[in-house]
């Protein structure tokens, strides 16, 4: 064999064993995605009142009964609140 063809008989492999790679990287992210997207569900089960619909209720009710405007809450919330008497 020539040089040449030893170094095409090289990249050969390479690309062989990066398209290897490749599946397994594929496959793994896979298996990862749905790893997470099963924790999330269990998560959401195991406490609901992280559902954002439940999030928004309760911050909604607590806006109503806090006889604040919306940007103080905001204000508040973000931390930007020093010039507000509470």
């Amino acid at each position: 064999m020539s040089e040449k063809e030893l170094i095409e008989a090289d990249k050969k492999k390479l690309d062989q064993k990066i398209e290897q790679l490749k599946k397994k990287v594929s496959k793994a992210r896979e298996e990862y995605d749905a790893l997470i997207e099963e924790l999330e569900q269990l998560l959401l089960e195991r406490y609901p009142e992280r559902k954002e619909e439940n999030i928004k209720k309760t911050l909604y009710a607590a806006y109503q009964k806090s006889h604040r405007s919306m940007e103080e809450i905001l204000a508040f919330m973000e931390g930007r609140d020093d010039d507000i008497d509470w």
